[in-house]
């Protein structure tokens, strides 16, 4: 008996010593990489900040590739790496970046580079339930949280387009966020890409997979689809019945279809969408996913699918349900009338008579700081919170006057700021190049810029006559390089108008 238990404890302690801890096998998967940024100055488009750098977690994967969240390394001047908490420092460089998944591949040149490194082993899904480890290193120590699933969620990446589901997780780890690897049972199962206090929102496995997929095959890069459909949930019985619809209500109410979104040509406002791709839609607007149970229906665009794919689907319209097909479009924030993020290109502005015209977009709402929700302006809060996604074929941007800079040309406008342009010289204007086209047809002896509504001012008039020489004169004197910076590619068409509301 004594010899059984004695050589039952040695084979457990064979595969104790054969299986690597976890911790060790961690050092090897998880690094880090050291990135420095310098981007454009929001308020001054022609200048760009002082260079900043980060620390940034990455996880190794399989075919030399290191994976982290694209907002991290977006626009980078220069990515080091550094493994197992030294200090040695290798250069990087990414490989592949899909801003809008908020995901990148990055790789290292140096063939000796991945020799002692272990790619991490992706889990089949994300775990709905229990106890997971977020790793990160930290001034050269690799410290293991201990980290508690709490829910499954739909939503939008961090500065990207992409509705997908999220692992929402209760953590110990302090200050995260900075795309630090979640484990379960040794296997990955996502990368953080935020946290508020000690919850963390993870990219999870099963997007980072379809990306490395979609990424790795030959021929183009198959983008992530969105719906990008503007919807209500449909609660309201006395509303069902007014549409035809007897009965429980279900189904959601269509109150949008944005120019260039998957439902464009396919559903209408006020229809009532009952159904995707074979998922029964509720009143709610959640369906019944075979894996993380009851889901937003946003999520039926991602399952599976990319751009391009056509999908089946069924609406309440006129009285009677009728079948659909939509044809799946990227998730692409470019594409909103205010775009979330500028993707580190060169911001494009006009100064005319000190005044300083931009597009806004994310970046420039992002100025007010971290609780720039509630800090920016609200006039400007109201047009990106109803109108962001709202793009038409006479209406791609939004243009502000974002602010004066101070001279006797234009004396009396110098307190001006912030104020969304409607007209210049009579000409309606939604892009930047629409602006400096504007400004070659003075409307008589003046130029005439009108708002849209807002608290503040109605209207602005310059002369026209001393107009180029101010304009010179203040360049001069701010010390601006140029006077103009229009995009250096035009926005894309997105196809025909869509059907405007019944």
């Amino acid at each position: 008996m004594k010899t059984l238990i004695r050589l039952q404890l040695f084979a457990l302690a064979v595969v104790a010593l054969a299986a690597p801890a976890p911790r060790l096998a961690y050092e090897s998967q998880v690094v880090v990489l050291v990135v420095t940024t310098q981007d454009y100055d929001p308020w001054k488009p022609w200048e760009k900040k002082t260079p900043e750098t980060r620390i940034v977690q990455a996880v190794v994967l399989d075919g030399s590739l290191l994976a982290t969240t694209a907002d991290l390394v977006e626009g980078a001047t220069v990515i080091l790496v550094e493994k197992h908490g030294r200090p040695l420092r290798e250069p990087a460089r990414i490989v592949h970046i899909d801003p809008d998944a908020n995901l990148a591949l990055l790789t290292v040149d140096s063939p000796s580079f991945f020799r002692d490194l272990r790619p991490a082993v992706l889990a089949p899904s994300m775990p709905t339930e229990g106890q997971v480890s977020t790793v990160r290193w930290r001034s050269g120590q690799l410290e293991v949280s201990a980290s508690r699933i709490s829910r499954i969620e739909v939503g939008t990446t961090y500065l990207g387009a992409l509705e997908h589901a999220s692992l929402i997780v209760e953590t110990d780890l302090s200050g995260g966020g900075w795309s630090e690897p979640l484990f379960a049972d040794g296997r990955l199962i996502g990368l953080t890409y935020a946290q508020d206090g000690q919850s963390s929102t993870v990219t999870p496995v099963d997007i980072l997979r379809a990306y490395l997929d979609a990424a790795r095959a030959p021929g183009s890069y198959r983008e992530f689809a969105s719906l990008d459909v503007s919807w209500q949930v449909n609660r309201d019985k006395a509303l069902t019945r007014s549409l035809g619809l007897e009965g429980e209500p279900r189904g959601v109410l269509v109150t949008q279809v944005p120019w260039g979104s998957s439902g464009c040509g396919a559903l209408r406002p006020r229809d009532i969408l009952l159904g995707l791709d074979g998922h029964a839609i509720d009143a709610a607007g959640y369906y019944e996913h075979r894996r993380y149970g009851r889901l937003k229906f946003t999520q039926i665009a991602v399952e599976g699918h990319h751009a391009g794919d056509v999908i089946p689907g069924e609406v309440w319209r006129d009285g009677k349900k009728v079948s659909v097909r939509l044809t799946l479009r990227p998730a692409r924030a470019a594409q909103d009338l205010i775009p979330v993020r500028s993707s580190g290109a060169a911001p494009p502005y006009v100064i005319a008579g000190g005044l300083v015209f931009r597009e806004l977009d994310g970046d420039f709402l992002r100025t007010w700081g971290k609780d720039w929700e509630k800090k920016a302006p609200p006039f400007l809060m109201t047009r990106y919170d109803l109108f962001r996604t709202t793009q038409t074929p006479r209406r791609r941007r939004v243009i502000l006057l974002a602010y004066v800079l101070p001279s006797a040309y234009n004396l009396g406008y110098g307190n001006l700021e912030t104020l969304p342009v409607a007209r210049i010289n009579g000409r309606d204007v939604d892009s930047i190049a629409d602006v400096d086209e504007a400004f070659q047809h003075p409307d008589g002896d003046f130029h005439r810029i009108v708002f849209e509504p807002n608290p503040v001012r109605a209207e602005v008039v310059l002369e026209a006559a001393t107009f180029e020489k101010a304009t010179r004169e203040i360049l001069d004197e701010y010390q601006i390089p140029q006077r103009t910076r229009l995009p250096e590619t035009p926005l894309p068409d997105l196809g025909d108008a869509c059907a405007e509301r019944r």
